[in-house]
Protein backbone atom coordinates (compact mmCIF):
# COMPACT_ATOMS: atom_id res chain seq x y z
CA UNK A 1 0.00 0.00 0.00
CA UNK A 2 1.89 3.38 -1.26
CA UNK A 3 1.43 5.70 1.09
CA UNK A 4 3.03 9.44 2.42
CA UNK A 5 3.06 11.26 5.80
CA UNK A 6 2.68 14.78 5.15
CA UNK A 7 3.35 17.33 7.68
CA UNK A 8 0.12 20.18 6.94
CA UNK A 9 -0.80 23.25 8.27
CA UNK A 10 -3.84 24.36 9.05
CA UNK A 11 -5.79 24.81 6.02
CA UNK A 12 -9.20 26.76 4.42
CA UNK A 13 -11.85 25.20 2.20
CA UNK A 14 -15.24 26.33 1.08
CA UNK A 15 -17.63 24.31 -1.10
CA UNK A 16 -20.66 22.68 -1.08
CA UNK A 17 -22.31 20.37 1.62
CA UNK A 18 -24.68 16.89 0.37
CA UNK A 19 -28.06 18.02 2.46
CA UNK A 20 -28.90 15.97 5.37
CA UNK A 21 -26.00 13.42 5.16
CA UNK A 22 -25.43 10.53 2.86
CA UNK A 23 -25.93 6.90 4.06
CA UNK A 24 -23.16 4.09 2.99
CA UNK A 25 -25.75 2.95 0.56
CA UNK A 26 -26.21 5.94 -1.42
CA UNK A 27 -22.40 7.07 -2.25
CA UNK A 28 -23.38 6.63 -5.96
CA UNK A 29 -25.17 10.02 -5.40
CA UNK A 30 -21.91 11.74 -5.01
CA UNK A 31 -21.32 12.54 -8.96
CA UNK A 32 -24.55 14.74 -9.17
CA UNK A 33 -22.94 16.97 -5.61
CA UNK A 34 -19.40 17.29 -7.65
CA UNK A 35 -21.53 18.05 -11.01
CA UNK A 36 -23.00 20.94 -9.06
CA UNK A 37 -19.66 22.24 -7.22
CA UNK A 38 -17.48 22.15 -10.78
CA UNK A 39 -20.53 23.50 -12.76
CA UNK A 40 -22.32 25.92 -10.66
CA UNK A 41 -20.51 26.82 -7.42
CA UNK A 42 -16.35 26.58 -7.80
CA UNK A 43 -16.18 29.83 -10.04
CA UNK A 44 -17.91 31.63 -7.12
CA UNK A 45 -15.53 30.71 -4.52
CA UNK A 46 -13.37 33.83 -3.32
CA UNK A 47 -9.74 33.76 -2.86
CA UNK A 48 -9.13 29.92 -4.46
CA UNK A 49 -6.05 28.82 -4.17
CA UNK A 50 -4.10 28.22 -7.70
CA UNK A 51 -4.09 25.29 -9.07
CA UNK A 52 -6.15 22.15 -8.43
CA UNK A 53 -6.79 22.21 -4.75
CA UNK A 54 -10.00 20.06 -4.40
CA UNK A 55 -10.91 17.53 -1.80
CA UNK A 56 -13.79 15.62 -0.85
CA UNK A 57 -14.34 15.66 2.95
CA UNK A 58 -16.21 13.05 4.90
CA UNK A 59 -17.13 13.77 8.78
CA UNK A 60 -18.52 11.43 11.19
CA UNK A 61 -20.96 12.07 13.92
CA UNK A 62 -20.56 10.14 17.11
CA UNK A 63 -23.55 8.09 16.30
CA UNK A 64 -21.73 6.88 12.84
CA UNK A 65 -21.54 3.05 13.62
CA UNK A 66 -25.73 2.85 14.21
CA UNK A 67 -26.85 5.31 11.70
CA UNK A 68 -24.33 4.61 9.06
CA UNK A 69 -24.69 8.07 7.96
CA UNK A 70 -21.87 10.36 7.34
CA UNK A 71 -21.51 14.65 6.02
CA UNK A 72 -19.99 14.92 2.74
CA UNK A 73 -18.46 18.07 1.41
CA UNK A 74 -16.68 18.89 -2.32
CA UNK A 75 -14.49 21.79 -1.36
CA UNK A 76 -11.82 23.93 -2.43
CA UNK A 77 -8.76 25.64 -0.94
CA UNK A 78 -9.19 29.03 -0.08
CA UNK A 79 -6.02 31.52 1.10
CA UNK A 80 -8.01 32.23 4.15
CA UNK A 81 -11.29 31.25 5.91
CA UNK A 82 -13.45 33.24 3.93
CA UNK A 83 -17.38 34.27 5.59
CA UNK A 84 -19.84 31.44 4.49
CA UNK A 85 -22.62 32.23 2.46
CA UNK A 86 -25.96 31.08 1.20
CA UNK A 87 -24.45 29.33 -1.74
CA UNK A 88 -21.42 27.87 -0.05
CA UNK A 89 -19.98 26.53 3.58
CA UNK A 90 -16.47 26.81 4.62
CA UNK A 91 -14.48 24.85 6.94
CA UNK A 92 -10.84 24.40 8.53
CA UNK A 93 -8.37 20.98 8.28
CA UNK A 94 -6.28 21.09 11.63
CA UNK A 95 -2.30 21.59 11.46
CA UNK A 96 -0.75 17.98 11.72
CA UNK A 97 0.60 15.15 10.71
CA UNK A 98 -1.54 13.64 7.78
CA UNK A 99 -1.45 9.78 6.30
CA UNK A 100 -2.07 10.64 2.56
CA UNK A 101 -2.49 6.83 0.69
CA UNK A 102 -2.17 6.71 -3.18
CA UNK A 103 -5.70 5.76 -4.94
CA UNK A 104 -7.04 5.17 -7.91
CA UNK A 105 -9.45 6.94 -9.20
CA UNK A 106 -11.19 4.25 -11.19
CA UNK A 107 -11.12 1.68 -7.94
CA UNK A 108 -12.14 4.41 -5.26
CA UNK A 109 -14.38 2.57 -3.76
CA UNK A 110 -12.39 -0.97 -3.39
CA UNK A 111 -9.25 1.09 -2.53
CA UNK A 112 -10.62 3.04 0.62
CA UNK A 113 -11.71 -0.83 2.03
CA UNK A 114 -8.05 -1.73 1.58
CA UNK A 115 -6.54 1.51 2.98
CA UNK A 116 -9.12 1.21 5.90
CA UNK A 117 -7.84 -2.47 6.09
CA UNK A 118 -4.76 -1.77 6.08
CA UNK A 119 -4.71 0.91 8.43
CA UNK A 120 -7.04 -1.77 11.11
CA UNK A 121 -3.96 -4.44 10.34
CA UNK A 122 -1.47 -1.70 11.14
CA UNK A 123 -2.71 -0.47 14.04
CA UNK A 124 -2.24 3.26 12.51
CA UNK A 125 -3.54 5.38 15.03
CA UNK A 126 -6.27 8.16 12.93
CA UNK A 127 -8.34 10.88 14.24
CA UNK A 128 -11.93 9.41 13.24
CA UNK A 129 -13.96 12.06 13.52
CA UNK A 130 -13.23 12.60 9.10
CA UNK A 131 -10.84 11.63 6.23
CA UNK A 132 -10.79 13.28 2.59
CA UNK A 133 -9.55 12.63 -1.18
CA UNK A 134 -7.70 15.05 -2.38
CA UNK A 135 -8.02 15.44 -6.28
CA UNK A 136 -4.30 16.41 -7.67
CA UNK A 137 -3.33 18.88 -10.09
CA UNK A 138 -2.33 17.52 -13.20
CA UNK A 139 -4.42 13.72 -13.39
CA UNK A 140 -7.45 13.61 -16.16
CA UNK A 141 -10.05 12.37 -14.00
CA UNK A 142 -12.02 12.20 -16.86
CA UNK A 143 -9.75 9.65 -18.71
CA UNK A 144 -8.67 5.70 -16.72
CA UNK A 145 -5.52 5.39 -14.55
CA UNK A 146 -6.30 8.42 -12.67
CA UNK A 147 -5.11 8.82 -9.18
CA UNK A 148 -5.92 10.78 -5.76
CA UNK A 149 -4.82 11.12 -1.95
CA UNK A 150 -7.44 9.67 0.65
CA UNK A 151 -6.09 11.26 3.79
CA UNK A 152 -6.39 10.78 7.41
CA UNK A 153 -5.13 12.83 10.40
CA UNK A 154 -2.93 11.08 12.85
CA UNK A 155 -3.57 11.05 16.13
CA UNK A 156 -0.75 12.27 18.30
Amino acid sequence: MKYEVKDMKERYFAGIEYEGGIALSETHKLPKLWEKFLNDVLEEIPLRKKGFPVIGLECYPPDFMETKVFDYYTLVETDVLIEKSEKYVTKKLPKGKYICFEVGFDTLKDDVQKVYKYIKEHNVKIHKGFDFEEYLDGQKYYESGAILNFSFLLEN
